[in-house]
């Protein structure tokens, strides 16, 4: 019952950042609450608007990403959401200049 009402909560932030994911990858159980989804691409497009880094993603990976709900406390605990390995190869953006002084 829950269920219905925070997976499309829970879609929508995991959504903005992973590509290709569906609402049938999201599906949790009432009781044990834990999903966990592997091998993820990032929306590079999307952290480098929220970022706003000197740099320019090239590609982005999520090993693991793990989403515990806590069903039976919702008020009371917080959902917690663990990024197992996330490796991003980044490139300086054009123009951007490097301070090389160790000082």
């Amino acid at each position: 019952m829950l269920e219905s009402y925070v997976t499309p909560i829970l879609m929508s932030y995991v959504n903005r950042y992973i590509k290709n994911l569906k609402p049938s990858d999201l599906q949790l159980s009432l009781w044990g609450g834990d999903v966990v989804l592997s091998k993820l691409e990032l929306k590079l497009d999307v952290l480098e608007q929220e970022l706003k880094l000197p740099f320019s993603f090239l590609s982005g990976h999520i090993h693991e990403l793990r989403i515990h709900v806590p069903w039976t406390k919702l008020g009371s605990e917080p959902v917690v959401i663990t990024i197992n390995t996330m490796e991003c190869i980044l490139k300086l953006k054009d123009g951007v200049q490097v301070n090389e002084s160790l000082e």
